[in-house]
């Protein structure tokens, strides 16, 4: 696999058989999402396979809760706007429901983490700043000002501001860091003397009092946490982007050697026809949480870590029954039991017939021709897999997939040839003829040859007969899930209308 490839090269490296630190994370800016997934999934693979090969590997997270609130987000209500500029970790929960704004996104995603079986230690940004775990990074970087200024010009050919600081204070006064500028620092009392546009002047304490720019902050935190792999988008790997910028800045400032790179595309999502990279700030992408609430942690590690790194994945919500069938088909089964059984497609199929009425459910399952024991596993292991089927359905299934089994005959209209196909097909289940799902589907056809049309018009008929609609669901399923006394019924009924 992809990710034996790089732990083998990551131990061909000089410290290949010391300790590996495999770092990965996020600026909690909003919803932490499966895009953002895929590069904790990739970290934690990395970190397994070093494991596997003997090295002592530790798998770590850092959140970057003490970055500002960059601007505006379409999801925030129009008062936020006077805390753009501030440390998320000193922002209000948006909803009032956590510590912090970035406690609001950061939890969550670390409960979901959890669901999927990942131990990682978990370091946030605004404590590490203060507790001083920054502090001699911090005067490095003042004390190399100038050189860190030719270093981001030399990589990236920006030209800085004279007055440029590695270092963003904090307001005391408003509590913003993009509107401060450093006149002095000092390094022995370790604060710097700042100026706000809001008109405060004051001191700031690299305790807290203010934290290292992106590129700087980036590079010091491989030397803080002895980091030696790290998974990070296309976009930092670019020529004269983050990773070019971090690694000089490391080695020339820090005399620290950069981490094993592993840069990886984006995750990009389709709805509705329209393809983009998923993004937290603009509030389009699918929580990690709420993708667990869909499926299991299996299958979604399957979509993310199925494809190498620099390969791009396209999601699609709604065709998501058909990533289940690739994972039941070339890895294995969802569930235990009964439920490893029943294919999902078919559960999406079996909670519509039973209305979402979980005991109904069961009945439907047994027409359906599987054997329920009723151990208390086998039920909660079928309660497992319709609420993930159920789930699916109502957050994200587009409406052909839906369908709702009528209750009396529909109002439609049929041909003389379909309505002779439903009569010879109610004959043949009131005899007992058909029982699987298998033998419905044939019988259709056997049908359709006998009266002389076209086996899609009788798929037709049957689905406008029992649902109001000329699609539907895989008709054999269908109709086994469906008691043979109502087929029956409905079908003359509909053969003599």
């Amino acid at each position: 696999m992809w990710w034996d490839e790089i732990a083998d090269e990551i131990l061909k490296r000089k410290r290949g058989a010391e300790r590996q630190v495999v770092a990965t994370g996020i600026t909690p800016s909003g919803a932490i999402h499966i895009g953002n997934l895929r590069e904790t999934l990739i970290a934690d693979a990395v970190c397994n396979a070093l494991r596997e090969r003997g090295a002592e590997a530790e798998l770590i997270y850092v959140a970057d809760t003490f970055d500002p609130l960059r601007r505006l987000y379409p999801f925030l209500r129009k008062e936020f706007e006077e805390h753009v500029g501030k440390p998320l970790s000193e922002i209000p929960d948006p909803e009032g429901c956590h510590a912090s704004y970035a406690e609001h996104f950061l939890l969550p995603f670390l409960e979901a983490v959890e669901r999927l079986g990942i131990e990682m230690k978990v370091f946030k940004a605004d404590e590490m700043y203060k507790k001083g775990m920054y502090v001699e990074a911090i005067k490095q970087a003042l004390s190399h000002r100038k050189r860190i200024i030719n270093i981001i010009k030399e990589v990236t050919g920006r030209e800085l501001p004279p007055n440029w600081s590695p270092f963003n204070a904090i307001c005391a006064e408003c509590g913003r860091m993009n509107t401060t500028t450093v006149l002095k620092y000092d390094l022995k009392g370790e604060r710097v003397r700042y100026k706000c546009e809001c008109g405060c002047e004051g001191f700031a304490d690299f305790r807290g009092g203010g934290k290292l720019t992106w590129r700087v902050d980036w590079a010091a935190r491989w030397k803080i946490l002895s980091v030696t792999v790290e998974p990070f988008g296309k976009d930092h790997a670019s020529a004269g982007g983050s990773y070019d910028t971090g690694k000089r800045i490391s080695e020339e400032i820090y005399e620290y050697e950069a981490p094993f790179p592993i840069p990886f595309e984006h995750v990009l999502l389709r709805v509705d026809g329209k393809v983009e990279a998923m993004s937290s700030s603009r509030g389009t992408n699918i929580p990690v949480g709420e993708m667990l609430d869909v499926v299991p942690p299996e299958v979604l590690k399957f979509l993310l870590l199925r494809k190498r790194p620099m390969r791009h994945i396209e999601f699609d919500p709604a065709l998501l029954v058909n990533l289940v069938d690739e994972y039941e088909r070339e890895v294995a089964p969802i569930g235990k039991g009964i439920a490893a059984q029943i294919p999902f497609r078919h559960f999406v199929t079996l909670v519509q017939v039973a209305r979402n009425d979980f005991n109904e459910l069961l009945k439907v399952i047994k027409r359906s021709g599987y054997a329920l024991t009723g151990e208390e596993e086998e039920i909660e292991e079928i309660r497992r897999k319709a609420e993930y089927a159920s789930n699916w359905l109502r957050k994200f299934a587009p409406e052909t997939a839906k369908f709702e089994v009528q209750h009396a005959l529909p109002a439609v209209s049929l041909t003389e040839g379909q309505k002779n196909a439903l009569k010879m097909l109610a004959s043949e289940i009131r005899a007992g003829k058909v029982q699987t799902a298998e033998e419905y589907h044939n019988k259709i056809y056997d049908v359709a040859s006998a009266v002389g049309i076209p086996a899609k018009d009788v798929f037709k008929a049957v689905y406008l007969a029992l649902l109001g609609k000329d699609s539907g669901p895989r008709a054999g399923w269908l109709l086994a899930s469906l008691s043979r006394e109502f087929l029956v019924k409905r079908f003359e009924e509909a053969a003599s209308a």
